[in-house]
């Protein structure tokens, strides 16, 4: 896979914000929320771990996208400055008539009026390493195009377990479908229904502001269509697929050579998680 990521050395880096999903409780994990899981060697929860890492990508500021169930815990643990680093808040409102959030884009436009320069969206309960975030890092400082890092299927399963992933076709460098597939598990491999060589994402993108305008006309689209339903989710994956096609803007993946993440999806990855830090580098 070529690597458009080397940067135009006549251009002035920009500089770019770290947004975080975390307005969500897990239920698995009785209603805590994850990115305050200490699984650090010295008991440092996942996010401050997180930041670190974007910390040696000179992030400018940190914006964490919150609900009600969420705000008071991750603002008593992090406060409005975190690590050096500016931290902003945006509140993710669920509609009265849903059981469950509108989605990835809803929450990012829940930061719309914060998102003035390039930012990397990541979720608050993953680890990507260092590989990952030097690409879409570098990546959103020098270019204007969207990126993304693409994990070999076989990298991203639980070994128990099943898990949603949004599977990646690529041509060259550049994103030409991405699908998301539900309840995924290492039992799809091993009977064949997929290779494991499969490109895909772990929800971490790379993003210049523009982005939010073609986002909310996706969502306001998608809402007219879905007046009334109350469960289903309107996600980033889903409108990249159409970001191409509508927009021409092409999105770049990446490869991440042996980097893979670590994700706090069940109460049993604690363990896994703590015990395998250098895996992303920590």
């Amino acid at each position: 896979m070529a690597d458009p990521s080397s940067s135009d050395s006549s251009r002035t880096p920009k500089p770019f914000y770290g947004v975080y999903l975390a307005a969500g409780l897990s239920s698995r994990f009785g209603y805590r929320i994850k990115c305050l899981q200490q699984v650090g060697r010295c008991g440092e929860t996942l996010l401050e771990l997180s930041v670190r890492q974007l910390l040696n990508q000179s992030v400018s500021a940190i914006i964490i996208i919150v609900s009600d169930s969420t705000y008071a815990q991750i603002h008593d643990v992090v406060g409005d400055n975190f690590l050096g680093l500016p931290v902003r808040y945006a509140y993710q409102v669920t509609p009265p008539y849903r059981k469950k959030p509108l989605g990835t884009v809803a929450a990012l436009l829940a930061a719309k009026n914060l998102l003035d320069e390039p930012f990397i969206i990541l979720n608050g309960d993953t680890l990507y390493g260092d590989s990952a975030l030097e690409h879409v890092c570098t990546h959103i400082r020098y270019k204007d195009t969207p990126c993304m890092p693409g994990y070999p299927l076989r990298d991203v399963l639980p070994q128990s377990g099943k898990v949603n992933r949004a599977v990646v076709g690529i041509e060259g460098s550049c994103l030409t479908r991405i699908v998301e597939q539900y309840n995924i598990s290492m039992d799809d491999i091993r009977t064949g229904k997929y290779t494991g060589d499969e490109l895909t994402s772990m929800n971490i993108f790379g993003f210049q502001p523009s982005i939010l305008d073609f986002a909310q006309r996706k969502l306001n689209a998608w809402l007219k269509q879905n007046p009334t339903d109350d469960t289903s989710e309107y996600i980033l994956s889903t409108m990249l697929n159409d970001l191409l096609p509508e927009e021409g803007t092409r999105t770049y993946v990446y490869g991440v050579g042996n980097s893979i993440p670590l994700e706090l999806t069940n109460p049993e990855d604690f363990a896994y998680v703590r015990n395998n830090l250098d895996r992303v580098g920590l």
